[in-house]
């Protein structure tokens, strides 16, 4: 049996909504390929709003292939992919003052960790274990248009109705494996705040306190749209509406849908 309308109804912004609890909140699910912003309003998904990053786990491991080889490493770019990519997973951290990062990685040895590469050699990373994250905030750094993941959730939620603004800053919800790096989540509180003082409050710093928001990291959350999945499921196994055998969907395939009401083209 499958669930009825899940890749459809369902998305995944709505899945990891739902391992947190909640019903109305603002998804910023990243894994291995894209970033999305996936607003959620009372269970429901708000397509229109929705926002993509080209920019994700990828693309930051490649990065720091780069900045490796600029250092004097020598990399394959896909033979050792998978290498760089358990590095990043390791030592990799979002910086939450980008500059006074880039001071202590000039100035100093306090960012730099050992990492034993699988054949035995020893390299030493610094300053590419926040360079290569800060792609995601600053996308010009890979070579891709348009703003960094901050300002596009920041975009996302001034975009919706004023009425649902604050609810949606009060439940961020982060998801995916990409959203894992240490600092993310103060990072992200940091430029969101910057970004209402400056354009919503127009620099008045007395109503800041006002502004109330919330990040949510839920410590599983590189699984959370597959547990998102598994809640729902649960949630729906006794709907029998909800459900179709296999041998109606490859009857019918998508428009076994237009049973709950869904016009699918």
């Amino acid at each position: 049996m499958l669930i009825l309308g899940y890749s459809y109804i369902f998305r995944p912004g709505c899945r990891a909504v739902l391992t947190s609890r909640l019903l109305t909140g603002v998804v910023v699910d990243s894994g291995d390929g894209v970033t999305h912003i996936c607003p959620v309003y009372e269970g429901f998904s708000l397509p229109h709003l929705t926002r993509r990053l080209d920019i994700a786990g990828r693309d930051i491991t490649r990065y720091l292939i780069k900045l490796l080889l600029l250092r004097g490493y020598a990399f394959n770019h896909s033979a050792d992919f998978e290498t760089v990519r358990m590095m990043k997973e390791k030592l990799c951290y979002v910086g939450y003052n980008i500059e006074q990062e880039q001071k202590l990685a000039l100035e100093t040895t306090v960012l730099v960790e050992s990492y034993t590469l699988p054949d035995g050699r020893l390299i030493k990373v610094g300053g590419e274990r926040f360079e290569a994250p800060e792609a995601l905030f600053q996308p010009h750094l890979i070579n891709v248009e348009g703003v960094g993941v901050a300002e596009l959730l920041f975009n996302t939620i001034q975009a919706a109705d004023i009425d649902t603004r604050s609810e949606f800053y009060k439940h961020i919800v982060l998801s995916g494996g990409s959203t894992m790096y240490p600092g993310l989540p103060s990072r992200l509180e940091r430029e969101l705040k910057q970004l209402y003082l400056e354009r919503v409050l127009k620099g008045d710093v007395d109503k800041l306190s006002k502004f109330k928001i919330r990040i949510e990291d839920p410590p599983r959350r590189k699984h959370m749209v597959f547990l998102g999945g598994a809640v729902l499921a649960d949630i729906m196994k006794d709907k029998d509406i909800f459900w179709m055998t296999r041998d109606e969907y490859q009857e019918k395939g998508t428009r076994v849908l237009e049973r709950l009401g869904v016009t699918v083209r």
